[in-house]
């Protein structure tokens, strides 16, 4: 749409408004490339002093990263790891007593906890048992029911199927 409309109103333009649209657009374009190549050595230098600096951080950072020892590193870590066992091994010890006290509270507490519980369960589980032997016995009659019911209807289909078996069976 915005093309159409463009063109609609460059084809209405007089002829020396075309010709100086036309100049315009060649010397903007003129410029840019001449804006780009004196650009370019700019950027060039830009690009090598970049270079230049990471070559330089790399040779100073070089003597560190030889140094690093994996061995001297592997032994500084198993050392602290010792270090760290120890001081908890110390931790322990110093909460041993209270650690202890805690235990026999804790296990206290759940003996007291099933004392009270027990029975409860118990007569849950029980009030649970005659409820579904009453559910039993109040569904018995309509299970027999349903059982007569649909004993035609199972003995039809077993007809019908071993008489399909027997077509089958037959048939190969």
């Amino acid at each position: 749409m915005a093309t159409y409309f463009a063109s609609a109103v460059h084809d209405q333009l007089p002829p020396t408004a075309k010709d100086m649209i036309r100049k315009l657009n060649r010397e903007t374009r003129r410029v840019v490339r001449e804006l780009a190549a004196a650009r370019k050595p700019y950027t060039d230098n830009m690009e090598v002093q970049i270079q230049q600096r990471v070559e330089q951080l790399k040779q100073e950072l070089a003597p560190y990263a030889e140094s690093l020892d994996t061995e001297a590193l592997r032994a500084t870590l198993e050392q602290k790891s010792e270090e760290l066992k120890q001081s908890v091994k110390d931790l322990q010890t110093q909460l041993g007593p209270y650690t202890d006290d805690l235990k026999l509270k804790v296990d206290q507490h759940l003996q007291d906890l099933q004392e009270r519980v027990a029975p409860v369960t118990e007569k849950v589980y029980h009030q649970l048992m005659q409820r579904a032997d009453q559910v039993q016995e109040m569904a018995a009659p309509y299970v027999e029911d349903l059982k007569v019911k649909l004993e035609p209807y199972a003995q039809d289909l077993q007809a019908r199927l071993t008489s399909l078996y027997e077509a089958y069976a037959k048939s190969t």
